[in-house]
């Protein structure tokens, strides 16, 4: 919950129009990961700011599936590096929540 409100009020002091979340260092996820996240991202799509997911392994990727969560709205990227060119990217249209 700090963490998202802490990402809120970044966005709204920042002016952001998109946010990475890189989840690179997650080895696995749970239910409640998985809906910290959709929430992060939730969060971040309401106040305007674009969500990417980064580095998602695949065992992470297998386990999100094989508990039903989906992610809708949310843009995902290889890695940071490619996130960050996803969203300054002219032209690239990335998903809204919902």
């Amino acid at each position: 919950m700090v963490l998202q409100k802490e990402l809120a009020h970044r966005i709204v002091d920042t002016v952001a129009r998109g946010v990475v979340i890189d989840i690179s260092g997650l080895d696995f996820v749970d239910t409640f990961i998985a809906g910290r996240l959709s929430a992060l991202a939730t969060a971040a799509a309401l106040l305007g700011a674009r969500p990417v997911l980064t580095g998602m392994r695949p065992a992470v990727a297998q386990t999100l599936v094989h508990l039903g969560v989906e992610l809708h709205g949310i843009a995902g990227a290889r890695d940071l590096e490619t996130g960050l060119a996803l969203l300054h990217s002219p032209g690239t249209r990335i998903p809204a929540a919902g």
